[in-house]
C-alpha cells in the first residue's frame, strides 16, 4: 500500500475505496507511528545489551512516544478535518483516511536531521493531495488545511518545549537552595 502511495499517489489516491470502515485508517497510522519508532527501539536495545531491564524501560518508553505521537497524529487530522469542514469537506474518516496512508513516509525518518525534512515535506504533500482527493476540494484548500492544522498542532507544543528549556536556563544561574524537607530533617536532628 505504501509502494503505491510514494510511486503513483494520484492513482492510489483516486482508486482507494474505504470498505473496512474508519478502524483500518486509525490503525493502520498506530502501527504506522509505532513502526518509525522501531529504529530507535531496536538502537536503545543494542546501547543497552548488557542491562536487560534497561532495554525493556528503552523499548517501552519508545513505544509510547509512538502511541503519542499517534494520538497527537490523530489531533492533528481533526485540526484539519475542522478546516477542510469550512471548506465544504464532509466526513471525518475521509481526513483520518488522508492523514493515514502517508504517515510512514511523513515520519519514517524523523530523528534523522535535515533528511527527516524532506520526507516530512514529501507526507505532508501527499496527505494535503489526500485531502483535496477524498474531500473533492481544491488542492489550495486542502493546503491551507493541511498547513494550518500542522501550525495549530505543532504551536502548543513548541510553546511547552520553549516552556521547558527557559525553565533550565532560568534555573541555571540560581544557587541551589534546601528543599522543605530538608529543613525538616535538620531541624529534627
Amino acid at each position: 500500500m505504501n509502494r503505491n502511495m510514494i510511486r503513483r499517489p494520484g492513482t492510489f489516491l483516486t482508486e482507494y475505496r474505504e470498505t473496512d470502515g474508519i478502524g483500518h485508517p486509525v490503525a493502520f497510522m498506530l502501527f504506522s507511528y509505532l513502526a518509525v519508532v522501531v529504529p530507535l527501539a531496536l538502537l536503545a536495545v543494542v546501547l543497552n545489551v548488557t542491562d536487560p531491564a534497561g532495554a525493556a524501560v528503552a523499548v517501552l518508553i519508545f513505544l509510547g512516544f509512538g502511541v503519542a505521537f499517534w494520538v497527537l497524529g490523530l489531533v492533528e487530522a481533526l485540526l484539519a478535518h475542522g478546516i477542510v469542514y469550512l471548506f465544504g469537506g464532509r466526513g471525518a474518516g475521509k481526513t483520518i483516511e488522508a492523514y493515514a496512508f502517508p504517515t510512514v513516509i511523513r515520519y519514517c525518518l524523523w530523528w534523522l536531521p535535515v533528511v527527516n525534512i524532506a520526507f516530512g515535506l514529501y507526507g505532508l504533500y501527499l496527505q494535503i493531495k489526500g485531502l483535496a482527493t477524498f474531500h473533492d476540494i481544491s488542492t489550495g484548500k486542502a493546503a491551507v488545511a493541511g498547513i494550518l492544522a500542522s501550525v495549530l498542532y505543532l504551536l502548543p507544543v513548541i510553546v511547552v518545549f520553549a516552556a521547558v528549556i527557559g525553565a533550565f536556563i532560568l534555573d541555571l544561574g540560581s544557587p541551589a537552595e534546601p528543599q522543605q524537607a530538608m529543613l525538616v530533617l535538620e531541624y529534627a536532628a
